[in-house]
């Protein structure tokens, strides 16, 4: 069985005053098909939630969110599931996509769940645990598998099954590791558990001071034996916000956000105190956001995911996002179209780099064939 739930923060919904009370119904239209195959029909499901709260202070809570949810039966494959959400009595109209994967089980004896993305508490110590043993009562499902606090860790719940019922416990290691895009290993480690078949829910959590914000590979993979049998799967954890960018790489962060903003956008966030940051931060973002209707902050994500490209793509003579191609790509974006062209008195070459709706052309050269781009024609 595959179970489906949809998550809606109470913030997101319109709540009316009923007597004694308030209350909000929506409807999620959830859409299920084969990953891949877009001429496939797709299965269609529709999810009907509802809130219903005392006060209005809790229909504005940010850490209070309604969950409806269906259980159905899936083979195994790679679905793509789509989710349209309307909410009664409003023109609120939300779109979300995840994929799943369903293990074979036959194929091994053995399979992942899809790790799910957990924001937990950042006093919460372990490594790895058993998710009834944890003790996380409060811990959240982030939109977007994004983490974008400091009073949150980033943590990925998964479970494990077995084709068949054991009788006695069935001895498994468990492997993890974190990869960034550019495939350094942040993290790995091993752990042994015992599978018993009806409690194999687990919890990974990192400690995440020290990492550049950005998006994370975390791949798994277990081993069971006797007989042998074996799995993998992995999930991507987006992280907005870390205590190094704000604090010992404080320079470097409002160095990046030069490229975009102004002075005067940037003299809060640069005079405040340093405990008094993460507040300026989420403040500075607040104001760009484009939809603060929805729970992502798009304006702060695509800038991250610019950075970390950048840093991916070129840094192969420094930090990519100091480099001439880096600085133009994080302030206005991937370009429309790219051309090069050789230049026929010399073993150097030129990128050209066009943006057709700003009316802006780059053109970037190097002069001896080894990558190293300089801007040589265009106004940053």
């Amino acid at each position: 069985m595959t179970r489906i739930t949809v998550e809606v923060p109470f913030r997101t919904l319109v709540f009316l005053k009923k007597e004694g009370y308030y209350d909000s119904r929506y409807d999620a239209y959830v859409s299920i098909r084969p990953a891949g195959n877009e001429k496939a029909l797709p299965t269609t499901y529709v999810l009907h939630g509802f809130a219903t709260v005392k006060t209005y202070d809790e229909t504005r809570r940010r850490d209070t969110k309604s969950r409806a949810y269906r259980e159905i039966k899936l083979p195994p494959g790679e679905y793509l599931i789509e989710a349209t959400l309307s909410v009664r009595n409003t023109q609120i109209g939300l779109h979300r996509s995840v994929s799943v994967r369903v293990p074979d089980f036959l194929a091994s004896g053995i399979g992942f769940g899809t790790p799910r993305v957990m924001a937990v508490p950042p006093d919460y110590k372990k490594i790895f645990a058993r998710w009834n043993e944890a003790q996380l009562a409060d811990a959240e499902s982030p939109p977007d598998a994004a983490v974008a606090g400091l009073e949150r860790e980033p943590a990925v719940r998964f479970s494990l099954f077995l084709d068949h019922p054991s009788p006695v416990p069935v001895p498994c290691d468990v492997y993890y590791e974190v990869a960034d895009l550019n495939e350094h290993q942040l993290l790995y480690g091993k752990r042994r558990v015992m599978l018993d078949g009806k409690t194999d829910d687990f919890v990974l959590s990192f400690s995440v001071d020290d990492w550049e914000p950005g998006v994370y590979r975390v791949n798994l993979r277990a081993r069971a034996y006797s007989p042998d049998r074996d799995a993998t799967s992995s999930v991507d954890v987006r992280v907005d916000v870390t205590r190094a960018m704000l604090g010992a790489n404080f320079d470097t962060t409002l160095e990046i956000l030069e490229l975009i903003a102004s002075k005067d956008e940037l003299k809060p966030l640069r005079q405040a105190a340093e405990a008094d940051r993460p507040a300026a931060w989420a403040k500075f973002w607040a104001a760009r956001d484009p939809d603060p209707s929805t729970t992502e902050n798009e304006a702060l994500a695509q800038h991250l995911e610019r950075v970390q490209y950048v840093s991916k793509e070129y840094s192969q003579f420094g930090a990519g996002w100091r480099s001439d191609r880096g600085r133009i790509y994080i302030k206005f974006g991937p370009p429309e179209q790219i051309d090069s062209a050789m230049d026929s008195r010399a073993q150097g070459q030129y990128e050209i780099w066009r943006y057709y709706t700003r009316n802006l052309n780059f053109v970037f050269y190097d002069m001896f064939g080894v990558g190293d781009y300089k801007l040589v024609e265009g106004e940053f």
